[in-house]
C-alpha cells in the first residue's frame, strides 16, 4: 500500500528560509535606532553654564526658519526640562507670533524699551511645550541692533536658551545684533536650487564679514517642501553643506507644519520628530562652548 504524502503546510504556516535573517535585520535596525535616540537625548540634555543664543537664518522666504524655531524650541524645552525662548527678530513683523496662541500684543521692540526683567511676563507668550515666544516688531524697521541686544539680555535672566527667527535681511539693523550675540547658527534652506544657492551665498557673506568661525560651526537644516521647483539631490546637498558646516539635518515634509496654523508639537509626524531630535542633539553637543554668564 502506498503511503500518502503529507499534506502541504498552509500558506500562512510556510515561512521562507530567509525569514530569521530578516527578523534579525529588523531587530538590529530597531536597536540601532534606539541607541541613536538615547545618544541624541544625552546630547540634548548637555549641561549649560549660563546662557546660549542660537540664530536661525535663511536668506530666502519659505526656507522653514519659523517652523525650525518652533519645533527645535519645543524639543529643547521638553527634553531639557527648562524654559526656552523663541524671538522674532526680523525687521518686519514675522510669522512666529501668528503660529502660537499669543497672550500679549507686546513684542520685542516693547521689551527692548522696558530695560527691566521684572515684568517679563507682559511681553512673552508661553506655550504648553515650555517654549515662550517673543513676537516681532509691529512695524517695519522699528528695532535696532542695540534694541535686539537689550531684549536678549533681559530674556537671558529667565531663559537659558534663546532661539532667534532672524528674517531674511542680512543687512538689516537687527541682524548685526543677532550675529554679534550668536553662540550657534542654524542655516535654513530647502532642496530647491534657488534656496540652496541663497544658503551657500549666506555662508560666503558670513565668511567675508568676520563671521567665518561661526559659519564653520553652523548646522544646515534642509526642510522638504511639496512641489519643490528644480530640486537638488539629497546626497549632493549633504556633501556640499557637510563640507562647509558642522552638521546637516534633513527634515521631511510635514503636513502640520506646511499648514502654517497654530503650532502643536503633538501633531508632528514621527519622522519629523526624529529629525528635530537630531537637530537638537547637534545644538546640545555645542552648548559647552557658550558658557555665557547670565545677562551678558
Amino acid at each position: 500500500m502506498r503511503t500518502a504524502s503529507p499534506a502541504p503546510a498552509p500558506a500562512a504556516a510556510r515561512v521562507p528560509a530567509s525569514a530569521p535573517g530578516r527578523r534579525r535585520s529588523a531587530l538590529d535596525r530597531l536597536r540601532s535606532g534606539e541607541r541613536r535616540c538615547r545618544e541624541h537625548l544625552r546630547l540634548i540634555r548637555s549641561p549649560l553654564q549660563g546662557s546660549c543664543r542660537v540664530a536661525v537664518v535663511g536668506a530666502k522666504g519659505g526656507a522653514g526658519r519659523t517652523s525650525l524655531v518652533l519645533t527645535l524650541g519645543a524639543m529643547l524645552a521638553a527634553e531639557r526640562g527648562e524654559p526656552v525662548a523663541a524671538v522674532d527678530a526680523g525687521s518686519h513683523s514675522g510669522s512666529l507670533g501668528r503660529r502660537i496662541r499669543r497672550r500679549t500684543e507686546a513684542g520685542i521692540a516693547d521689551l527692548a524699551a522696558a530695560r527691566h526683567p521684572a515684568d517679563l511676563d507682559r511681553y512673552v507668550s508661553p506655550t504648553p511645550s515650555g517654549l515662550a515666544v517673543l513676537a516681532g516688531p509691529d512695524r517695519p524697521e522699528s528695532l535696532s541692533d542695540a534694541g535686539y541686544v537689550s531684549a536678549l539680555d533681559l530674556l537671558a535672566q529667565r531663559f537659558p536658551i534663546t532661539l532667534t527667527d532672524s528674517g531674511t535681511g542680512l543687512l538689516d539693523d537687527p541682524m548685526r545684533g543677532v550675529l554679534g550675540l550668536a553662540d550657534q547658527l542654524i542655516l535654513a534652506t530647502t532642496p530647491g536650487v534657488d534656496s540652496a544657492g541663497s544658503a551657500a551665498a549666506t555662508l560666503d557673506w558670513l565668511h567675508a564679514h568676520g563671521y567665518g568661525e561661526l559659519a564653520a560651526r553652523s548646522v544646515t537644516a534642509i526642510s522638504a517642501v511639496r512641489g519643490t521647483v528644480r530640486p537638488v539631490g539629497s546626497a549632493e546637498l549633504r556633501a556640499y553643506f557637510g563640507a562647509r558646516c558642522r552638521g546637516v539635518v534633513e527634515l521631511p515634509f510635514d503636513e502640520h507644519l506646511a499648514a502654517g496654523a497654530e503650532f502643536d508639537p503633538g501633531r508632528l509626524g514621527l519622522r519629523t520628530r526624529a529629525a528635530v531630535r537630531e537637530l537638537a542633539a547637534l545644538v546640545g553637543a555645542d552648548l559647552w562652548r557658550a558658557g555665557r554668564p547670565t545677562g551678558r
